[in-house]
């Protein structure tokens, strides 16, 4: 299902490999308006510059529920 979560902010980013598969992805660390902290994954490794510390946006995402919760980045909008 296809998600907006509003009113976040950037707090790092990491590119990590794929053990299994040997592809690259990013880890995305994101805290929302009370200051949780989530970390989301983004399978385009191109996007690594736009996450930038302290940025504010609304991302839409990708949650997909089964045995394990996967949650990847599909659109990042940047506050102005």
């Amino acid at each position: 299902m296809i998600v907006e979560a509003k009113n976040l902010e950037i707090r790092g980013v990491e590119k990590r490999t794929s053990k299994k598969s040997e592809e690259e992805y990013l880890i995305v660390r994101v805290e929302d308006e009370t200051g949780r902290a989530y970390e989301l994954l983004d399978r385009d490794v191109e996007n690594m510059p736009i996450y930038k510390r302290g940025v504010e946006c609304d991302l839409t995402l990708d949650l997909r529920l089964g045995k394990y919760t996967n949650v990847s980045i599909v659109k990042m909008n940047i506050h102005k």
